[in-house]
């Protein structure tokens, strides 16, 4: 799964206009479950925990940036390496 592969290299991700530090994501090896946590992210204002059920058959709107079933868009960032 594109998005699964997204979440795992991101260290920020965008939630109903809160930006979250992105705390846990498996390795995307296939061997995951439904039930299996797959994103733990978390700020001041609060966190997020989402499952394999959750992101399953997200549409991928852009690069890193997806709409779950529920209709919630999450997008996944990453900070500018400074050279």
């Amino acid at each position: 799964m594109n998005i699964l592969n997204a979440m795992h290299d991101a260290k920020f991700v965008r939630f109903n206009n809160q930006i979250l530090e992105t705390q846990y994501s498996p390795d995307p090896d296939g061997t995951l479950v439904d039930d299996d946590i797959v994103l733990e992210a978390s700020a001041d204002e609060g966190s997020l925990e989402l499952t394999l059920d959750d992101v399953r058959d997200a549409v991928e709107l852009a690069p890193g940036a997806y709409q779950l079933r529920s209709g919630e868009v999450l997008l996944f960032l990453n900070p500018p390496t400074i050279h």
